[in-house]
């Protein structure tokens, strides 16, 4: 009983519930999965990082060398303030780009004194390391209130050479486009310890390792190197009741 007191205290009611009601009202089944979802949460999100950072790169890199060729007034450094050409700026939006560098001012701001970059000029890199993932897939599948032109245009300009082994075609970045949306979908709930007690795990880790190859075919092992999310799957409690 004083188990099950610590894990409802812990979780709380409401998003205990779910738990409870997949294991059919047994508090102890659903102890079982909430421990087990936790697990597996924290296997996704290592997974979720490597797309994210290998993402951010392979797309910054390109992003770099097409706002430099957009005319005298931009540079490569395009997440600076009044640095990214008219097409890069309605695409990652003044709001995404002002919350990015507001992070960065203010994390200069807050290192510790003995710290060798405190108040330091915020640099590209310091703004780019701050952009949502959202930022990201919005530059590929368009924001509810962007005209699918503007996403098309970057691709066939400069985004595409950012995935070379995939489709370069518009059919292509929509595919990509998908997978991406699904993988921020995931990575939402899995940040904000939503359950993922119906989410089909599988098919968003074969988006993951799919977005992965679709910059480097290597990246996919480099991955899942000590990777536990198979694993974990497999070890379900659900299947064993």
């Amino acid at each position: 009983m004083e188990e099950q007191n610590v894990i409802l205290d812990l979780a709380g009611s409401a998003r205990f519930a779910p738990y409870l009601r997949e294991a059919h009202g047994d508090i102890d089944r659903a102890r079982e999965l909430y421990l087990w979802a936790a697990d597996l949460a924290g296997a996704l999100f290592s997974t979720i990082a490597f797309v994210e950072v290998g993402l951010r790169n392979a797309m910054d890199r390109k992003l770099r060398a097409w706002n430099d060729q957009q005319g005298i007034d931009y540079g490569e450094d395009w997440a600076l303030r009044k640095g990214a050409a008219p097409l890069l700026y309605d695409l990652v939006t003044h709001k995404s780009l002002a919350v990015a560098q507001n992070f960065a001012r203010e994390q200069s701001r807050l290192r510790p004194k003995t710290h060798p970059r405190r108040l330091a000029a915020v640099t590209h890199d310091d703004v780019v390391s701050h952009f949502m993932f959202g930022t990201w897939v919005y530059l590929i599948k368009p924001r509810v209130w962007n005209q699918p032109q503007q996403c098309q245009q970057l691709w066939h300009e400069c985004l595409s050479d950012a995935f070379p082994h995939a489709d370069p075609s518009d059919s292509g970045r929509e595919r990509l486009g998908d997978q991406l949306d699904r993988v921020r979908k995931l990575r939402n709930r899995v940040a904000h310890h939503e359950n993922l007690l119906s989410v089909d795990i599988r098919r968003r880790l074969r988006d993951m390792l799919g977005i992965l190859a679709l910059i480097d075919p290597k990246l996919p092992d480099l991955a899942m190197q000590s990777n536990r999310v198979r694993s974990l799957v497999r070890a379900d409690p659900r299947r064993s009741w």
